[in-house]
């Protein structure tokens, strides 16, 4: 068997493990007479803040592409914005598919090689973003839980069994990061382990002699880390950013909810519920933390949607932010995947 081919049935077996974990989900939810119920909210919903909703999850895109964009520019070697975003809908598609979000950052790594990225390159870029994402995330739910410690009490009680162990997890993993990029030793550890789990997910054919070449590029890896060390503007804007992605990502329940024809709750109101929600869902290792997400919405935003609504808001709001953006995404980076392989045979005919 091929490595191409081990990699599809690899992919397939996931986005199969995803559609089973969706059935189940939809399964418990849809119990009696309630997809009937459903549908009939959805007819009655206003479309536009439903395709507002949907914009924002493009934004949330954006966001990420416009962090690798500033990053390329500051380091040395400048993407283009466009392309930036082709990467950004890959790593959204396959950490939606994969579990714990793990593929989402070795594919981006494997198509920025395709594109005549080092791994030097493209490795820190993606390990500085995630931390910064990381950061952002958690930065986000303390912030909101602030100005409206009433309401992230409530949230927080709900989820008291998902939210220790996100903070945790989360925590952890932005801590870890930034050891990385202050410790040489430590970023040679993420280099082979970005490597090994290419080759566990057959992106990679040869480990040791890629892992080879990556320890040539480490110099240059040490040499980015001293430009982001001398340069707090990058981090701050960095974060500006991505705490703005987070927000366009926690405002998705909002435009459900005014959909929905509510306006009793303010947008921060809803984030503060969203962002918790997030900090203690991401961390849970499902394709796209599937259910764990659809059942902590279920507990969030009861108080906010009421429960006979909550079922109908939360599919909406899962349908846009996962569901709906996952078949964007696939076909973003079907195109990407055309674009690479009409380089490699155009190549392949000089």
């Amino acid at each position: 068997m091929t490595s191409r081919s081990e990699k599809k049935i690899s992919y397939g077996r996931n986005i199969l493990i995803l559609l089973l974990l969706m059935a189940a989900t939809f399964a418990v939810i849809f119990r009696g007479d309630d997809f009937p119920a459903f549908l009939s909210a959805l007819k009655d919903a206003d479309g536009r803040w439903l395709l507002l909703g949907l914009l924002c999850m493009f934004l949330f895109v954006g966001c990420e592409a416009a962090n690798m964009h500033q990053i390329s520019h500051t380091l040395g070697f400048p993407l283009k914005y466009f392309r930036c975003g082709q990467y950004a809908f890959i790593g959204f598609y396959f950490s939606s598919i994969t579990p714990s979000a793990s593929g989402g950052q070795p594919v981006q790594i494997y198509y920025m090689k395709k594109d005549r990225i080092s791994l030097a390159h493209s490795s820190f870029m993606i390990l500085y973003i995630v931390m910064v994402y990381q950061m952002a995330m958690l930065l986000l739910a303390g912030l909101m839980a602030a100005l409206h410690p009433a309401l992230a009490a409530e949230t927080a009680g709900h989820l008291k069994y998902l939210l220790p162990f996100g903070l945790a997890v989360n925590g952890l993993a932005a801590g870890l990061m930034a050891l990385l990029l202050i410790s040489r030793t430590a970023a040679e550890k993420l280099l082979r382990f970005f490597i090994n789990l290419c080759c566990r997910i057959r992106l990679v054919k040869s480990g040791e002699a890629t892992l080879q070449r990556g320890l040539r590029e480490l110099a240059d890896y040490r040499k980015h880390a001293r430009i982001i060390q001398k340069n707090p503007r990058l981090f701050l804007r960095v974060l500006c950013i991505s705490m703005l992605q987070m927000t366009f990502l926690s405002l998705v329940p909002y435009c459900v909810y005014r959909a929905l024809g509510f306006a009793g709750y303010t947008p921060g109101e809803v984030i503060t519920c969203q962002s918790i929600l997030t900090l203690s869902a991401s961390a849970i290792p499902t394709p796209g933390a599937v259910g764990a997400a659809e059942g902590g919405f279920l507990f969030a935003f009861r108080h906010i949607f009421g429960p006979e609504n909550i079922k109908t808001a939360m599919l909406l709001s899962r349908g846009i932010s996962l569901y709906l953006f996952l078949i964007v995404s696939f076909i973003v980076c079907m195109a990407v995947q055309i674009r690479i392989a009409r380089h490699s045979e155009s190549e392949d005919s000089k």
